[in-house]
């Protein structure tokens, strides 16, 4: 495995902003920065993503890609696959919900956030991953969306660390497979944890809204929707409505 560089801080604003903001000092390869706390933590486009002291994770990891990247659009979908994947090995019966947030019986239990800053001949990736580890049902209810953590479905306490380490183990494994194979290589194994897989959904890309059924996704990581009309609508991002 990759040896990995971890920056832990107390309380701050959200992991991301921070890596973002620290990117120039964060030279090693591979670097994981943790919080105890977020105080503004966020996920894709913006949304608060509900942080309290000591009871999930939070952690951005830093590392650069070139410039440009085939496969960059994929890198946050591998991270979703690879919490998917532990949370399954830990007897739990998580999906996914296309492109990058993990599901079990139908309430959110982790997201990704993948931002860029460009350097001078590469790409800085700063990927986020929130995972409701030990959040009680009280602060589940407050959040504006069905959710759930690990907790909630044991009843047990989780170590924070060690989960987080087995997560970063199997992401770098993918990774690298994503790297040296392309998305492809992973494709079917993601393809099949889809939770809208054959359902009927909407999907918006941002300006326009799709409401057809789920064929699964391209060898590039895009969603296939058959539409009403009988066209197959490639969708490189967006948002589902299930």
């Amino acid at each position: 495995m990759k040896n990995i560089h971890y920056i832990h801080l107390e309380t701050i604003d959200s992991t991301n902003t921070w890596a973002k903001a620290h990117v120039s000092q964060l030279t090693h390869p591979f670097t994981c920065i943790t919080a105890h706390e977020q105080t503004a933590g966020h996920g894709r486009h913006n949304r608060p993503w509900v942080s309290p002291p000591g009871q999930n994770i939070y952690a951005t990891l830093v590392f650069q890609v070139p410039n440009p990247c085939t496969y960059l659009s994929n890198i946050g979908q591998v991270m979703a696959l690879s919490c998917a994947q532990l949370l399954r090995e830990k007897g739990l019966a998580a999906k996914l919900k296309w492109p990058n947030d993990i599901l079990i019986d139908g309430k959110k239990i982790s997201g990704v956030l993948t931002e860029t800053v460009p350097l001078t001949n590469t790409m800085a990736v700063i990927l986020g991953i929130g995972l409701n580890v030990n959040m009680e049902s009280a602060l589940l209810q407050a959040i504006d969306q069905p959710a759930t953590s690990l907790l909630q479905l044991t009843g047990k306490i989780w170590p924070l660390p060690e989960l987080l380490q087995e997560l970063l183990e199997k992401f770098l494994t993918h990774l690298e497979l994503l790297q040296t194979s392309g998305f492809v290589a992973l494709k079917k194994t993601f393809e099949l944890l889809l939770v809208h897989l054959g359902k009927e959904i909407t999907c918006r890309d941002g300006l326009h809204s799709y409401k057809g059924l789920c064929q699964g996704i391209t060898d590039q990581g895009y969603l296939q929707l058959l539409l009403p009309s009988g066209e197959v609508k490639m969708i490189p991002s967006g948002e589902l409505n299930l």
